[in-house]
């Protein structure tokens, strides 16, 4: 089978590795398509605290069990432990055995990968592949929004008009919030001008007025969680969705704000599998707007000229689609190594 190994800092290797079997409580998936998300990216550039290399990267998966290919499926990327106080608190994305595929196993950059068969979720008939990638982003956004509380009666600002800030945001719309978003690069934002349209969001280049019952950051700049804080009305609530790329400037003024207006700073991590089964509802009630998120569809041996546009964070997603292909010869590194940890 053809993969894209991560062999090291900017380095991938497309090469030929031996399949092995399924362990046990493990299917075989054949890949149909799996998005490049900008922590893959980030992985390639600059490594990642669970990434051991070589590894495969891809979480975003969407494929089919090779005895019945006319069924899709996504998958829970995280292999929890089961047992400990979050796992039985339905918290399994903070279980402090996780195990995640693309960063502590090998993942969705290849044409098959074994996976726990507790972790598949069936696609809704008839949503392509390429889309069906989505639903781990959206169980994320979805996390969030249940992590802020976000109900039909609040106001919702989403600093970041990538993927994960639109996913935020049809989240939020679908529980009857209101939504602005906010994104200095105008050219993302028109990207989702008709999706905005349809569902009343709002949209500026910069907030400079307003306040907000709830805001997420689905961006990086540090500078969000000061500019969101002093947006919040009083008792709002912060969701940092996304790590700062940075420090905050003077911190003291944020924690005298959630002092004297009883404001909440919320983290979010993840998903989890309920997330991932209610994602599945939303992209299923919504497939006929979010097609703009699959910005393009490629093949596995041009993810390595296209990884550092994606790095810098203006795409919406890659997806890589798998196609029957003439098999490439493995580099001598790599040809011995297995496709499972």
């Amino acid at each position: 089978m053809r993969a894209l190994v991560l062999a090291g800092k900017e380095q991938f290797d497309l090469v030929d590795l031996q399949h092995t079997s399924p362990a046990e409580n493990e299917v075989a998936l054949r890949v149909a398509a799996t998005a490049i998300c900008r922590t893959d990216a980030k992985m390639w550039k600059s490594g990642h605290r669970d990434l051991v290399l070589p590894r495969i990267p891809g979480h975003e998966i969407c494929g089919y069990i090779e005895e019945d290919p006319e069924k899709l499926y996504t998958i829970w990327p995280g292999s929890a432990c089961g047992s400990c106080s979050a796992c039985r608190n339905g918290r399994e994305n903070l279980c402090p055995e996780m195990q995640i595929i693309g960063f502590h196993r090998d993942g969705g950059f290849a044409e098959i990968l074994n996976v726990p068969e507790s972790s598949l979720l069936k696609v809704p008939k008839g949503l392509k592949p390429s889309v069906a990638t989505l639903a781990e982003p959206l169980a994320c956004a979805i996390h969030g929004i249940k992590q802020s509380r976000t109900t039909g009666n609040d106001r919702v600002l989403v600093y970041g008009a990538g993927t994960l800030g639109i996913l935020i945001s049809l989240a939020a719309i679908d529980r009857g919030a209101s939504v602005s978003l906010t994104d200095p690069n105008t050219a993302k934002l028109a990207q989702s001008a008709v999706f905005r349209a349809r569902y009343g969001i709002k949209a500026e280049a910069r907030i400079t007025s307003g306040s907000f019952d709830v805001v997420f950051n689905a961006a990086s700049p540090a500078d969000t969680l000061a500019c969101g804080i002093h947006r919040l009305a009083p008792g709002g609530r912060f969701c940092l969705f996304s790590g700062l790329g940075g420090t905050t400037e003077h911190p003291e003024l944020i924690f005298h704000e959630l002092h004297y207006r009883e404001l909440e700073l919320i983290g979010s991590y993840g998903c989890t599998m309920q997330d991932m089964r209610d994602a599945l509802v939303l992209l299923n009630r919504y497939r006929n707007d979010i097609g703009f998120l699959v910005e393009r569809e490629l093949q596995i041996e041009e993810v390595p000229t296209m990884i550092g546009s994606i790095l810098e964070g203006k795409r919406f997603r890659h997806v890589i689609v798998m196609h029957d292909s003439k098999t490439l010869t493995s580099s001598p590194f790599q040809r011995t190594r297995t496709q499972q940890k």
